[in-house]
């Protein structure tokens, strides 16, 4: 496939986009947001742990992994602090921590997505491009939810879907070419890339969407809980 970083980028695209169709349509629930914001929590840390956590260690190793994940939690740190800065003075609290919550999870992930790139622009069987190519597409189904989800509920409509559905796809597309180009793609260097990344969704799931909606009710770990093994079994069946 010499168009595999095209591929890469459509598939990501209209995966990621799929996801933001769904979250546009539960967008009419969205007045129970702790409910939403739980479900959205298990999905992540579902994701996390099943589908990108093991294959930054399947990439490395275990070493990579924590100092991938801990310079993660730093990076989120960082990067809370300025959004904190730049969006709390603009708009209200509640609009606020939604689209605070919404950024840091679309940079996170577009960092993820790099590595992702480089992996399939590395491949040189067609058939396992292939394969890749599905797995892109599936697992971007929901972390568009997740993103989106967050993103509807401060006030972002149609045209946000089309623009972060784009932007969320094009390290892939760009880590496809150089990967396919240049042949680059040290394992260990995109297994601490990937670890990085899923250091920072965790935190922003933990700090931002658990911590914040468990002071409003108790059932939010339950219904995280629920959700965790819903994608569970979803990752199973693919």
């Amino acid at each position: 496939m010499s168009y595999i970083w095209v591929m890469g980028y459509l598939y990501t695209a209209i995966g990621f986009s799929i996801g933001g169709g769904i979250a546009w349509g539960i967008k009419g629930f969205q007045k129970k947001i702790d409910f939403i914001y739980s479900v959205c929590a298990g999905l992540t840390i579902g994701l996390l742990s099943f589908e990108i956590a093991p294959e930054a260690i399947e990439l490395g190793n275990w070493i990579t992994f924590i100092l991938g994940f801990l310079v993660g939690i730093i990076m989120f740190e960082v990067a809370h602090k300025i959004l904190k800065i730049l969006l709390g003075t603009t708009i209200s609290q509640d609009k606020s921590f939604s689209l605070q919550t919404g950024i840091l999870l679309i940079l996170s992930i577009s960092f993820h997505n790099l590595p992702i790139g480089i992996v399939l622009g590395s491949t040189k069987d067609t058939s396992l491009d292939f394969s890749m190519l599905q797995a892109i597409l599936l697992h971007n189904i929901p972390e568009g939810i997740i993103v989106f989800t967050p993103l509807f509920v401060a006030g972002l409509g149609v045209w946000s879907w089309l623009f972060f559905s784009l932007m969320v796809a094009a390290p892939v597309g760009i880590g496809a070419y150089f990967g396919s180009t240049l042949d680059i793609g040290h394992p260990l260097v995109l297994s601490f890339s990937i670890s990085l990344a899923v250091g920072t969704i965790y935190m922003v799931i933990v700090k931002e969407v658990i911590l914040g909606a468990i002071k409003d009710t108790s059932q939010v770990l339950l219904i995280a809980i629920i959700s965790f093994g819903c994608i569970g079994f979803y990752f199973l069946l693919l």
